[in-house]
C-alpha cells in the first residue's frame, strides 16, 4: 500500500501532544508495516526534521511544497502561491495545495491520505482518507477558548468527520463524543490507546526535595492545578515537608502568578514550584523520586503521564473524568474532580499506607502492559486497510 501523511500545521518547534504522536506513531508504523510505501508531505522546517531520522529508510519519500521549488518545476503555480500570499487568501493557498497534492497522489497511486493531527488541506480528491482525532475539549471547556477558534475547530471535526473514510479517536471517550456530539458513525470510528514515550534516563539538572508529589500538565485552567494546591494546604500541617512540583508548558503568566497567589493564601507559598518544560533527564528523575503522581485534570483527551507513571512504578492519584477513568481503569485511586478534600485524603492514603502504596505499584505495572505503540500501529495499519476498501458513499456521517 502507499500511504501519504500529512505533517502540515505540525512542527518540532512546537512540541505538542499531537506531535509526540506523531513521533511514536511514525516509526512504529515504519516498523510493522515494511512493505508500504510513506510519503511523508509538509513544510520544509518538519520534512528537514523527519528526514534526518529517517532518510536512511528505503521505504520512505518526502515532499516539501515551496514556491522555491515551483518557480524550477511549475513558475505559474509558483506565481499563485505567491499572489495568495501576498493577499491573504488562505483558501486560495489551501486549493492550490490541495490540487498539489491530489496530482501526487494521482502520480503516485497514494491509496491513504493519513492525517495524524488535523485534517489538512481541505478539498483532495481521488484518495480514501484516515484523520485521528485528539481532543474534543472546546465542546466541554469552550470557556477556554475564543469564539474564532471554537468555530474554526468545529468546523475542522465536522470537515473531517464527513470527509474520512474511518477515523481513529485516542480513548473510548473521544469516540462517545464524535458520535454524540457530531453524529459520526460510530462503525467507522477505531479508538486506538496511545503508550508511554521514550524518556531517556540522561543526567539530571533539577535539585528535587526529599518528599513531593509530581503534576505534568501545562498551564491550562481545566488541568485543575489550583485544587492540588488547595489539597496541599490541607496537608501542610500533617506533612510538613511535602511540596508539589508541575512541569508543563506554562501558556500564560497571569494564570501562573495568579495559582502562586493561591499557594500564598493557602500558606504553602514556597512549596508549589512550576518548572516550566523540562529535559529527559529531569523528568525521569521527577517520575522516579515522587511518592506519585497527582492528576487532578477536569478533561483529558488521553492522558500519557498516567501510563508513564505506571511504567516507572510511580502511584497514581487522579480525578474520575473522561479518558482519564478507562486509562487508569482500577490501577490508581481516581477521586471526584475537583473535590479537594477527596484528592488530599488520597494523597496522604499513598504517603502513609504502604501496602496500598505497593497495591498501586504493582497493578500499575500490570496495566502499562495493555499499551504499546507497536499495537497502536498494528491497529492503524488495520484502520489504513479497511479505508482502502471503503467506497465513497460510505464516508458521510451518520445521524444518531
Amino acid at each position: 500500500m502507499r500511504i501519504a501523511i500529512n505533517l502540515f500545521h505540525t512542527s518540532p518547534a512546537s512540541v505538542t501532544g499531537a506531535f509526540v504522536y506523531i513521533q511514536n506513531i511514525l516509526p512504529a508504523l515504519f516498523q510493522n508495516g515494511t512493505e508500504n510505501i510513506y510519503y511523508l508531505l509538509g513544510e520544509l522546517e518538519t520534512i528537514t526534521y523527519f528526514k534526518s531520522l529517517y532518510g536512511n529508510l528505503p521505504s520512505i519519500r518526502f515532499h516539501t511544497f515551496t514556491i522555491k521549488q515551483d518557480l524550477f518545476h511549475n513558475p505559474i503555480r509558483a506565481m499563485r502561491k505567491m499572489w495568495a500570499k501576498v493577499i491573504r487568501d488562505y483558501q486560495l493557498r489551501e486549493h492550490i495545495l490541495a490540487t498539489e497534492i491530489s496530482d501526487l497522489v494521482a502520480s503516485k497511486d497514494i491509496t491513504v491520505y493519513f492525517s495524524p493531527a488535523s485534517l489538512y488541506p481541505r478539498g483532495l480528491k481521488g484518495v480514501h482518507i484516515v484523520t485521528t482525532i485528539h481532543d474534543l475539549q472546546p465542546e466541554y471547556f469552550p470557556e477556554n477558548f475564543s469564539p474564532k477558534y471554537l468555530t474554526g475547530r468545529r468546523e475542522n471535526c465536522q470537515y473531517a468527520i464527513a470527509h474520512s473514510s474511518r477515523l481513529i479517536a485516542i480513548s473510548a471517550y473521544t469516540k462517545k463524543t464524535l458520535w454524540e456530539t457530531y453524529g459520526a458513525n460510530p462503525e467507522k470510528i477505531a479508538v486506538i490507546y496511545h503508550a508511554p514515550q521514550e524518556i531517556k534516563s540522561d543526567v539530571a539538572t533539577l535539585e528535587l526535595p526529599r518528599e513531593f508529589v509530581f503534576y505534568p500538565a501545562a498551564l491550562w485552567p481545566h488541568k485543575n492545578h489550583h485544587i492540588l494546591i488547595k489539597a496541599l494546604g490541607i496537608l501542610k500541617d500533617r506533612f510538613p515537608s511535602l511540596q508539589v512540583l508541575c512541569s508543563g508548558t506554562i501558556k500564560n503568566e497571569d494564570f501562573k502568578n495568579d495559582l502562586e497567589l493561591l499557594a500564598e493564601s493557602e500558606g504553602v507559598a514556597g512549596r508549589v514550584s512550576f518548572l516550566g518544560y523540562v529535559s529527559d533527564g529531569d523528568l525521569h528523575s521527577l517520575y522516579t523520586k515522587a511518592k506519585a503522581l497527582v492528576f487532578p485534570s477536569a478533561f483529558e483527551g488521553f492522558g500519557i503521564p498516567l501510563l508513564e507513571a505506571f511504567q516507572r512504578g510511580l502511584p497514581v492519584i487522579a480525578a474520575d473524568n473522561t479518558s482519564i477513568t478507562e486509562v487508569v481503569d482500577g490501577a490508581g485511586l481516581l477521586v471526584k474532580t475537583g473535590d479537594a478534600e477527596a484528592l488530599a485524603e488520597a494523597i496522604e492514603r499513598v504517603l502513609t499506607n504502604s501496602a496500598l502504596r505497593a497495591e498501586l505499584v504493582r497493578k500499575g505495572y500490570e496495566r502499562v502492559k495493555m499499551f504499546s505503540w507497536q499495537k497502536a500501529a498494528e491497529e492503524t495499519l488495520q484502520t489504513f486497510t479497511q479505508a482502502a476498501c471503503d467506497s465513497e458513499r460510505d464516508n458521510a456521517p451518520h445521524s444518531h
